[in-house]
């Protein structure tokens, strides 16, 4: 029987798949000193702090992985992969990807890029 559930164009018999995610490396990270968030920093930990320690969060389909943290560093360089299991083709047509600095208090993100999945893979049934 047919999943009435499934947009049209979405075989029934969908499979299971992973995507890899590599992380490589980030450039270019603000100094967070110069910041509103520095001052918040201070005021309740007592220490400004002028280095991030970055890592980087991404979400896809409702699942969520992260990178190592890299301890003060604006260049930071990773080669780390994420994995997610999901159905193929995926309902969740994006993934988010967040550079984060790690803190005590809070963690801070410091920029958030999507890639949408139709512009970066071809149609039909292999979807490479």
């Amino acid at each position: 029987s047919r999943n009435l559930l499934l947009p049209d164009g979405v075989p029934p018999e969908r499979q299971w798949a992973r995507f890899y995610v590599k992380i490589y490396r980030a450039e270019g990270l603000p100094r967070m000193n110069t910041s509103i968030m520095a001052n918040v920093k201070k005021a309740l930990i007592g220490e400004n702090k002028d280095l991030v320690d970055p890592y980087v969060q991404v979400a896809f389909a409702g699942q969520k992985g992260k990178t190592s943290i890299q301890k003060s560093s604006y260049e930071p360089l990773w080669n780390e992969q994420i994995i997610f299991t999901e159905m193929f083709p995926p309902l969740c047509k994006r993934i988010k990807i967040q550079i984060r600095d790690s803190d005590k208090v809070n963690d801070v993100a410091i920029g958030t890029h999507f890639i949408d999945l139709r512009k970066i893979s071809n149609e039909g049934d292999k979807g490479k």
